[in-house]
Formats: C-alpha cells, sequence, structure tokens
C-alpha cells in the first residue's frame, strides 16, 4: 500500500470516528420505544415503566413502554431482533428470552447471541417456594424430609418454563419428586394455592410477599442469591443447597449491529437511572432487587455463564416446549 492509500485509509478513519462522536451527543434526538414481551402488569412492566419514565426525564425524548406479549417472549424479541440498530428500539429481556429458550425450542426465530447487543442487567427478581398456611412444613428442609417420608405427597404450581426449570433442580438437588402442575398464569396458580387446590407453588417474590405478610401463607424459601432486605429471616433455596441459583432477571438488549457509542450511552444512563434513592426504593419495595453491569461487557459475560448452566439444568430436567 502507497503513502497515498495509507493517508487515504487514515482520512477515512478520522471521518467514522467524527461521525460517531457526533451520532453520541445527538442520541437520542426522537422517543425511544421499549418493548416488553409481557402483557401490562407484570414485573417487567413495573420496571420498564418506572425505568422508562426516569430514562426518558435523562434523555430529554419519551420513553415509549410497547407490550407485545406471548410465545414465552418470542414475539417481543423476534420483533426487536428485527428493528433497525439505531438504539430507538430496545428490549426489556427475562433470563428465559436469552439463555432459556434456545434450549427450550428445537427451532427459534431468534440468536440471542447473534441478533441481540446486551446493554446492561437491570434487576433480580426473585422467585419462592410458597406453601399453603396448612402444609405442616415451615421451612424448606421440613418439606423435603415430608416429602422423602411419603414420595408424591407434594404437588407444586408452575407457570412459567423458568419456574419448571428451578423445581426441577430442586427436585434433582433435595433428591425428590415433587409433582409439577402447570397453570396458565400467576394469578389462577396463586388463587389455586390459597384455595388448598394446590399445597404449594413456585411464585415470585413480589406476589408473595404481601401474602406472606398477610399470614394467608408461607414462603419456605426464596431463590436468590442472598436474603431479602425487606424480609431478612427468610432465608434462600442456597443456604438449603449450596450453588442453588436460578432467579428470575431483567434486562436490557438492542439489535446487534447498533453503534458502541450509543450501547455504551445507554448503559451509562441507566445505571445513572437505577441508582437514583426514588428508583431503587421504589422499586425494592415491590419485592424487586436492583441490579446493574458494570459494563455491557460484563452483561455479556455474565450472559455465557448463564447461558451454560441453565442449558445444563433443562438438558437434566428434560424440558422442552416444542
Amino acid at each position: 500500500m502507497t503513502f497515498k492509500s495509507l493517508t487515504h485509509v487514515a482520512a477515512l478513519l478520522s471521518c467514522v470516528v467524527a461521525a460517531d462522536a457526533v451520532r453520541a451527543q445527538s442520541y437520542p434526538s426522537r422517543s425511544i420505544t421499549l418493548v416488553v414481551p409481557f402483557a401490562p402488569g407484570g414485573p417487567a412492566d413495573f420496571l420498564a415503566r418506572v425505568i422508562g419514565q426516569k430514562l426518558g426525564e435523562e434523555f430529554g425524548q419519551q420513553i415509549v413502554v410497547d407490550n407485545r406479549p406471548g410465545a414465552n417472549t418470542i414475539i417481543g424479541a423476534q420483533a426487536v431482533a428485527k428493528a433497525a440498530p439505531d438504539g430507538y428500539t430496545l428490549l426489556m429481556a427475562i433470563d428465559g428470552t436469552l439463555v432459556m429458550n434456545p434450549f427450550l425450542y428445537s427451532r427459534l426465530p431468534y440468536d440471542p447471541f447473534k441478533n441481540f447487543e446486551p446493554v446492561t442487567l437491570i434487576a433480580q427478581v426473585p422467585s419462592s417456594v410458597v406453601a399453603n398456611i396448612k402444609v405442616p412444613a415451615n421451612t424448606l428442609g421440613e418439606l423435603i424430609a415430608l416429602e422423602k417420608a411419603k414420595p408424591g405427597t407434594y404437588q407444586i404450581g408452575v407457570s412459567t418454563p423458568t419456574s419448571q426449570v428451578a423445581v426441577g433442580l430442586l427436585n434433582m438437588m433435595g433428591g425428590i419428586k415433587m409433582t409439577m402442575v402447570p397453570y396458565r398464569g400467576g394469578t389462577t396458580q396463586i388463587t389455586g394455592l390459597l384455595a388448598g387446590d394446590i399445597p404449594l407453588s413456585h411464585e415470585s417474590v413480589n406476589v408473595a410477599l404481601p401474602l406472606w405478610r398477610d399470614k394467608k401463607v408461607k414462603i419456605l424459601a426464596i431463590t436468590a442469591t442472598h436474603r431479602l432486605a425487606l424480609a431478612p429471616e427468610l432465608p434462600t433455596v442456597a443456604e438449603t443447597f449450596p450453588g442453588y441459583d436460578l432467579g428470575i432477571w431483567q434486562s436490557i438488549v438492542v439489535p446487534a449491529g447498533t453503534p458502541r457509542d450509543i450501547v455504551n450511552k445507554l448503559h451509562a444512563a441507566i445505571t445513572k437511572v437505577l441508582t437514583m434513592p426514588e428508583v431503587n426504593e421504589r422499586i425494592m419495595k415491590a419485592g424487586v432487587q436492583p441490579a446493574t453491569s458494570k459494563s455491557s461487557e460484563e452483561f455479556a459475560a455474565f450472559l455465557r455463564s448463564q447461558a451454560e448452566t441453565r442449558s445444563k439444568v433443562i438438558k437434566a430436567v428434560g424440558l422442552k416446549l416444542d
């Protein structure tokens, strides 16, 4: 390559860098759509609206929450995977979307590792092993002992693939075989638990905590890696079975090909929002634990680790959704 050619290449690279800098400064110049792959009302929708409001104030642009429920988050994920990689379409992705669906379905219309650019983890949404108030066990250890003494005694309600995998892992680690009773949604599941139709249920903490405080149910253990600040008396499953970690988490991703400067700007702004005291307090009161990644690269490494762990559990449990 001649000196003249090298000079030309250097000039082009300089133009690209300059264009990236201008783009980062001007972004966002219009409203941003945050796709939530669930119907309004759940933890993901709650987080999207709390974070979206403050993120909109931070950016000076409206954050439009677009609920696209269905097919175990596949409908919403597919829509974002096909969106323009310009930073104006974000996805509120849960663990199932990114590190479980690839192993639950033989054919998936998106590839979580090729079609998305990770931005950041935003929250941990612990689930819990909840018991009807009449169940004689008060701890997870007592429940395991009762089930071992009379195998098949206890049924447990599940309404999501994550719940099925979580209970499957609990069965494996506990050496038991609790029968899973599938429900179409969390509302009918908790209704069944309260009515005594099922003795146990795998529920998100934000649903279980108010009922536990009112002494309508027992929470035997939570799936978080650490005890909840809101209810420190509740033990974790890992305290009985070290290494157990199958809590639900929420995150933000964007279409693959989104410029790095925009990804970094989104990461910085979302992290700033999540550290705001009023946001932090509101999220924690709902039984959700704010959690961020130090960088988008750290979040990408977290995804790879989670995919490895959960693929092994799904295979061992033998769960397939097609």
